[in-house]
């Protein structure tokens, strides 16, 4: 029968006990005080044997099918149909959306090299051979980095699903150890020194590319936080972001320096929808600057292969530390964490009044760079 779990929750006892046969000798069985079991009838030996796999709903239907499937097999029987890859993949997305920032990439990503090649195979079929095979392709394009990506993935997915009580043990613990590890190499950055060089190409840019790559650099933001900013976060002489648009989901503030007031207010004049929400708002009047402006740019001028939009927080963390500025201090201009967590857990100030100073004094520099460029005199006009 095409019985659900509502289903069986809305049977009804009857005078005397009956069954109803699911599949595969999968049968559920009705007392007459209503208690709910299932069980699977097995032929052995020219006869018919009932195991007990346990009452609904404390076993579900979903886990009274994934029990008959190993007892089948070990009876060396076809067995009925059990949890399957998706059905553990649901499992990951439910824990994972809202609580990780790169979610809807990393779904995507799954479901592109994982869930349409065998996402309905059974969870007891997935093992390290075919694991390696699924993910071959991928290092075969070169893609280490995703290869790496999607091991960790399919090993949490399965992990999950072990914790479920899905399947007793994770079949590809080890397997990542198969593959080379991937080459990382740093995002292309020059040195603050060489800052001059970098203003003087920027040159060529339109004014509204000039002031948007000089906010950026002055605010040591990541290129998708600067694209994104809205009016309503600021605040005087601060910009504060909110936790849920971060990377590490911690609140973030942005002193404004006098340089970076400036900027933006050169901003609303180049804006083609004043009225819009967004600092730096896009071509429609309802998005914001594709966060890849920037980097499109880079990758077109001489400085590609040089520089990146990520880079540039490169470029600005190294003038920390070769200014002197403390440790810390530095860190938190550029929102990372600094120290385990029970030191985070006692060390919550994010240095903001140190931060100003500090990024005043940046800012100053960088202001010095571009009018020695000549690239203010091109924001003037």
């Amino acid at each position: 029968m095409n019985l659900t779990s509502k289903k069986i929750a809305a049977l009804k006892p009857r005078d005397k006990r009956y069954s109803l046969a699911l599949e595969k000798g999968l049968t559920l069985r009705v007392q007459p005080t209503g208690v709910k079991s299932f069980l699977l009838r097995v032929p052995q030996n020219g006869r018919t044997i009932d195991i007990t796999l346990g009452k609904f709903p404390e076993l579900s239907l979903a886990q009274a099918r994934q029990i008959a499937r190993k007892k089948l097999k070990s009876f060396n029987l076809s067995p009925v149909a059990g949890y399957t890859l998706r059905d553990a993949f649901v499992l990951w997305c439910n824990l994972k959306r809202g609580r990780i920032v790169s979610y809807a990439d990393e779904k995507r990503r799954i479901e592109r090299y994982l869930i349409r090649h065998i996402g309905t195979r059974q969870l007891d079929e997935i093992t390290a051979p075919l694991a390696i095979k699924v993910v071959q392709p991928i290092e075969n394009a070169g893609k280490r980095s995703t290869l790496k990506r999607i091991l960790m993935r399919l090993r949490e997915i399965l992990d999950l699903a072990v914790c479920a009580g899905y399947i007793e043990h994770n079949p590809i613990d080890r397997v990542s150890k198969v593959f080379a590890p991937p080459v990382t190499k740093p995002m292309p950055s020059v040195n603050w020194r060489e800052l001059d060089h970098v203003m003087s190409t920027f040159k060529t840019a339109s004014p509204r590319m000039q002031n948007y790559f000089l906010f950026s650099l002055c605010s040591m933001l990541r290129p998708g936080e600067v694209a994104s900013l809205e009016k309503s976060w600021i605040d005087a002489d601060t910009i504060v972001i909110p936790a849920t648009k971060m990377k590490k989901r911690r609140e973030h503030r942005v002193p404004i320096t006098p340089f970076m007031k400036e900027l933006l207010e050169r901003e609303k004049s180049f804006s083609p929808h004043p009225r819009n929400k967004f600092v730096f708002s896009g071509r429609k009047s309802d998005g914001h600057l594709s966060k890849q402006a920037l980097a499109k740019w880079l990758h077109q001028s001489k400085l590609k292969n040089e520089l990146v939009a990520h880079g540039l927080r490169s470029i600005a963390r190294s003038w920390l530390a070769d200014n002197g500025i403390q440790f810390e201090v530095a860190e938190a201009c550029l929102s990372h964490a600094v120290g385990d967590k029970v030191s985070r857990a006692y060390q919550r100030s994010d240095f903001l009044d140190a931060r100003r100073a500090v990024m005043e004094r940046w800012s100053a520099f960088v202001k010095e760079c571009a009018r020695s460029a000549g690239l203010l005199d091109e924001l003037a006009k």
